[in-house]
């Protein structure tokens, strides 16, 4: 019992030790995947754009081929999943590319702390006498 007990409070002190650690390392980690994740984000967002398009035009091209007479139903079916499956795509990349870029800006405003005030760049007001 007074084993448990003692590994109990060690796991306890280790995990917040490891939860207050704020090193610039720890940032650069961070700033580094949400990077991967924005850059993901807009890959999936101009795969989607374009899977939609295409779907679209061939859509309405086929619609325009059939002018007297109904299209296949299996290329329409067809046309109509590449529409869907790039509204998908796009639906996942957006919100990938947003929540990368925004998290990628609160990491670099708190690395500002760490590069020190000579880099620091902003609106500032200079008052000299």
């Amino acid at each position: 019992m007074k084993t448990l007990l003692l590994a109990f409070f060690i796991a306890v002190f280790t995990f917040s030790v490891n939860a207050q650690s704020k090193s610039p390392l720890t940032y650069a980690d961070a700033l580094v995947k949400y990077k991967k994740m924005q850059r993901t984000g807009a890959v999936l967002s101009v795969i989607g754009g374009v899977t939609f398009a295409a779907g679209n035009i061939m859509y309405w091209k086929i619609y325009n081929d059939y002018r007297d007479s109904e299209p296949p139903a299996g290329k329409v079916k067809a046309y109509n999943h590449a529409m869907i499956g790039g509204i998908g795509i796009m639906s996942v990349g957006i919100p990938l590319w947003a929540v990368g870029k925004v998290k990628q800006r609160h990491i670099e405003i708190a690395l500002v702390k760490f590069k020190g005030s000579d880099l620091v760049y902003g609106i500032g007001l200079n008052i000299r006498f």
